[in-house]
């Protein structure tokens, strides 16, 4: 097989993956039922880089052991938010360096918030296996729709955000972020 053939191959199965995913989310989560409010259409609808620069959105979601947890609970650090999930396997590959890059700043206003569009017992299995300790937070429906406030319009998974301790959005990568990029933004923020 020549290498344009392979190139071509591999790109569709790239928009099959794609699709079934979307299709996969889409059954699993249902259709969204509640009617969306004028005034939330302007944030459901914000680009990632239109977020650079402006406050964070602000959200509650429920912990690991069920307690609701508004993000301002992290306020005056550096924060990763990072949306995941465990069936994706981009977000599995980065979560173990974010730990690294966790431990590594430990001490000086960094951490990370897991924000999991999934169900407790799925997280909880793929974190200890992980040996993870970060802080998560869980939901399904309503994790999507956090997301899109951030700037992620089309569900991407892994999607990350990195707010400065004013509370300010400074990076925002859709898709899978290295351990490496990410201890290069935060260094910039402490």
């Amino acid at each position: 097989m020549n290498s344009s053939l392979r190139l071509s191959a591999a790109y569709v199965l790239a928009g099959i993956v794609a699709a079934l995913t979307g299709f996969a989310i889409q059954k699993h989560l249902g259709d969204r039922t509640e009617p969306i409010q004028p005034a939330q259409v302007n944030r459901l609808t914000v680009s990632a880089n239109e977020l650079i620069g402006h406050a964070r959105p602000a959200f509650t979601l429920p912990d690991l052991d069920g307690k609701p947890v508004s993000i301002s609970h992290w306020d005056g650090n550096v924060v990763l938010i990072n949306f995941w999930a465990t069936w994706c396997p981009p977000c599995r590959r980065e979560i173990p360096e974010f730990q690294q890059v966790r431990d590594h700043y430990a001490g000086r206003g960094f951490e990370i918030v897991g924000v999991a569009i999934d169900n407790r017992d799925s997280v909880i299995e793929f974190l200890t296996e992980a040996g993870v300790d970060y802080p998560q937070l869980l939901g399904e429906r309503d994790v999507i729709g956090i997301a899109r406030e951030y700037g992620n319009r089309y569900g991407a998974l892994p999607y990350s955000v990195l707010v400065g301790r004013d509370g300010k959005v400074e990076f925002v990568r859709p898709g899978e972020l290295s351990g490496e990029t990410l201890d290069a933004e935060v260094e910039k923020l402490l």
